[in-house]
Parts: structure tokens; sequence; C-alpha cells
């Protein structure tokens, strides 16, 4: 799927990059419904959910048990065991999880690269310079 498409198949911009969506391109639909989920989660410095961020790296699920890899933009983000609750406490609430993991990955290092052209527009906006 290339940026030019939406997941949801509605028009307008992509609401992820190709990053994400070639994290998501071998998901389960049972994995692909997690992921809808923490794209629910909003960063709680930028108005853009934690998958629009490009900081879920993975989600994967194995007999209701979840294992989510994400990484952060940053070393000793503030938010950082905050996030990770909303994480948690995101999927645990699913019909079929029964336990939730976060991990948090280093590689690849995030970059400004992962983010689509809307997500900097988002920040921009909220002032926050690219």
């Amino acid at each position: 799927m290339s940026t030019s498409q939406r997941i949801d198949g509605a028009s307008g911009p992509p609401r992820t990059s190709e990053f994400i969506e070639g994290r998501r391109a071998d998901a389960s639909p049972f994995e692909d419904e997690l992921w809808d989920a923490l794209d629910g989660i909003p960063d709680p410095h930028i108005p853009v959910s934690l998958v629009e961020m490009a900081m879920i790296y993975d989600v994967t699920e194995s007999d209701g048990h979840v294992e989510v890899e994400m990484s952060f933009p940053c070393m000793g983000c503030p938010a950082y065991d905050m996030i990770k609750n909303d994480v948690r406490s995101c999927l645990r609430v699913i019909d079929g999880v029964d336990s939730v993991d976060v991990e948090v990955v280093w590689d690849p290092v995030w970059s400004k690269d992962m983010l689509t052209d809307s997500v900097r527009e988002k920040m921009r906006e909220s002032g926050i310079g690219l």
C-alpha cells in the first residue's frame, strides 16, 4: 500500500507512513484490529496518534497474548511510562486479549522520515519544528 492510500479506504491524505504500512502488511485481521485500537491513543504532546507518530513498530498476537514493539522519538521521554500504560490499557479491554507486553526498541531508530506530510503539518501547526 502506498502512502497515497488510506487504510480505511476513505479519501484524503494518508494517516500513516510507508514505514507503518510495511509493518502492518503481514498483520492478521485481529492484529489489524489491535493496530486500529492503538491508532486511537493520542501522543500526549501533539495532536496525532501513536500510530501516526510511527511509534508503534509491530503488533503480534498469539493465543490471547499481545506483544507490542514501540519506540520513542527520544530517549528520556517524561511520558514513557504513561504511554506504555496507555498501550496496555487500550488493548486489554479488547475481546480476545488476555495479556499485553510492551517492548521498547531502538532499532530502527525513530526518525521524522517515518512521518507523513499530514502529520508533519499537524506538528507544525502545534508549533513543533521539524
